[in-house]
């Protein structure tokens, strides 16, 4: 009775300009909402209605200014917790009378119309006595265009043909269709033409009606299209779409151009070779020492891949993973990717044979490991300028062989030995981390990462390089890990109110015990740190639990082998082989490795491993 609405639906909402939600939440007034040009009778008295009022036609005004005509009637509503209700019913007639109005006006312009219609049937009737004669004149110009327009079309060496909105392609095609799409396109379905796969033909036909709907603009679908034909020759096809459309703007067609790019392809793989081959050159040149050693690592790790392999099913897997990677590692930092990918390969048909260990699975591992070998001697072969003879490359030169000089040196008296391993035999450590620089900045540019250059801190130190060898190579795995799991990206690190560029900072420390002096690598970054939830959630769901180790303990499993938290394979990381070889290579010269990390904070690699001014056996068969 208050003349509240309670209730509308949406054609009334749209009638008011209001939404159906504002119109019920605020239930205003009903002559708040409507004006009308003349009172509603029925309004004035809602307690006597008891049956539908007859309709009422009136014209409104609403609170924004629209106006409009209506015809409504009123009719009671069951009570709702004892309150009455009216349903006011419209039925909008605005449109029928403008549309009343218009033909009225057109109906007063009748006469000026029929004028107009007897003028053009005067034209029409001269038009048609020459009507024969333009046709004859117009086919002429339309078959010389075709013409012209077809030996256009295959001078371009390009495939041009066109495609309806049902995907039936017209007659109109260029010569080259059948050299770069292989087939006549005429009257066959495109996506026949296009040779696409029966799971392909169904997104296909998607994408097709949405281009020619037009939902979003032509330039932004058609990229969405197939870019490429799969030639049977392994031509590179490059497909690309334009839009043919009528005189009014509508898609009636959709021109498709097929394009011969192999050479375009070929010179940019070419281009591609040539800035590794140069970036590799530059490498091998700017650090002579460190090719040298990653030479004498690889043979002795080549060696050992082709003993474990000759044990065939009862190769040592550990072994196997703990090669690969290193191999990998160790050419990844000269840029010599034909090596980088054959260790990869053989990664992955390792991981294989895990699962599947039978002999087919082994074979396929041992010939693609094989092929490592080849890649390394065609590498010492191509680059023999710049590597030296196969002599220079067995041991380190100074002014003597390295190892003569070893032999000679226990012969010096005790007071004049270290000055003599300091001045012919040591080299500052710091020498072989400065081949991580350039590293790290690769792994961080793949991740989208931004990282500082390394700091070194007394990287001066002097050490006898050889005992080290193989430890040295393997760190390439810490400074992987540092960038990939630990440094987090620019934005996520401004969030954590970080510096966006990450830090890796190496020490060298030289201590003394009572057992001898001690040599302290400590790598250290700024990143994340490792989380022991993961670790554990990790072993949880494989049934293993680690809930009677601390923290400290537990992240120490990294060094599990094939133990990775990463979630998806990469040739960055991902193996779980990285860190177990780290280990492996300190437990070998009698030291040992740990790490500590705080969340949030960052991780730090120690390794210990006894202060050598010997050379010993092992390290010189490597060598």
């Amino acid at each position: 009775q208050e003349k509240r609405v309670s209730y509308c639906n949406e054609p009334a909402s749209l009638l008011c300009d209001l939404s159906v939600r504002k119109i019920v939440r605020s239930q205003p007034f009903f002559d708040q909402l409507f004006r009308f040009s003349t009172p509603v009778e029925a309004l004035q008295s809602l307690s006597e209605i008891h049956d539908p009022t007859p309709y009422q036609e009136v014209s409104f005004q609403i609170e924004s200014g629209k106006t409009g005509k209506v015809q409504l009637t009123l009719q009671p509503f069951p009570e709702i917790d004892g309150k009455k209700r009216w349903l006011v019913f419209f039925r909008d007639v605005t449109l029928e009378e403008t549309l009343q109005k218009k033909y009225r006006a057109e109906l007063e312009q009748k006469e000026d119309v029929i004028k107009d219609l007897q003028v053009a049937q005067a034209e029409l009737e001269k038009y048609s006595k020459n009507l024969e004669k333009m046709v004859d004149e117009r086919t002429a110009e339309i078959q010389t265009l075709n013409r012209t327009m077809t030996a256009l079309l295959d001078s371009l060496h390009q495939g041009f043909f066109i495609f309806g909105k049902e995907g039936d392609c017209l007659d109109v095609f260029s010569k080259a269709c059948l050299t770069t799409i292989e087939n006549n396109p005429a009257q066959k379905k495109i996506w026949s033409v296009l040779g696409l796969s029966e799971k392909q033909v169904p997104g296909f036909k998607n994408w097709m009606t949405t281009l020619f709907s037009e939902m979003l603009p032509f330039e932004d679908l058609a990229p969405l299209g197939p870019a490429k034909y799969a030639h049977s020759q392994g031509l590179h096809i490059q497909l690309e779409y334009y839009p043919l459309r009528s005189n009014q703007g509508q898609i009636e067609g959709v021109v498709v151009v097929a394009t011969d790019i192999s050479s375009l392809v070929q010179a940019q793989l070419d281009a591609e070779k040539e800035r590794a081959h140069a970036k590799m050159i530059v490498t091998l040149v700017q650090n002579k020492r460190q090719v040298q050693g990653f030479l004498q690592e690889s043979e002795a790790l080549l060696q050992e891949l082709n003993q474990e392999l000759s044990r065939g099913l009862n190769a040592d897997q550990k072994s196997l993973f703990r090669c690969l990677h290193t191999l990998k590692g160790g050419a990844s930092i000269f840029s010599i990717q034909s090596m980088v990918q054959q260790a990869h390969e053989s990664e992955g048909l390792l991981s294989e044979w895990k699962t599947q260990p039978s002999t087919e699975h082994f074979d396929r591992l041992k010939q693609s490991s094989l092929k490592i070998q080849d890649y390394f001697q065609k590498f010492i072969q191509d680059n023999e300028p710049i590597l030296g003879s196969q002599q220079k490359r067995d041991s380190r030169w100074v002014e003597l062989d390295s190892r003569q000089l070893n032999q000679f040196y226990p012969r010096l008296p005790e007071t004049l030995q270290l000055d003599f391993l300091q001045q012919f035999l040591m080299e500052p450590v710091g020498e072989y981390f400065n081949q991580y620089q350039e590293v790290v900045q690769s792994i961080a540019e793949q991740e989208m990462k931004s990282v500082l250059p390394i700091q070194l801190r007394n990287g001066s130190l002097p050490v006898l390089p050889e005992p080290y060898s193989q430890l040295f190579s393997t760190l390439i795995h810490a400074f992987r890990n540092a960038v990939d799991h630990g440094i987090e990206s620019p934005d996520r690190r401004m969030e954590l109110q970080k510096n966006p560029a990450g830090q890796i900072t190496v020490s060298f420390e030289k201590s003394q015990t009572p057992e001898g002096p001690w040599l302290l690598i400590e790598i250290q970054d700024d990143g994340g740190g490792i989380d022991p939830a993961k670790i554990r959630k990790k072993f949880a769901d494989r049934g293993q639990s680690l809930d009677q180790e601390s923290d400290q303990q537990v992240i120490q499993h990294i060094f599990d082998s094939q133990f990775s938290t990463k979630e998806v394979l990469t040739e960055t990381s991902g193996r779980g082989v990285g860190m177990d070889a780290i280990l492996f290579s300190a437990q070998q010269i009698g030291g040992t490795a740990w790490v500590e990390s705080k969340v949030g904070v960052g991780t730090q690699l120690k390794i210990k491993v006894p202060y050598l001014i010997h050379w010993p056996e092992t390290a010189k068969k490597a060598a």
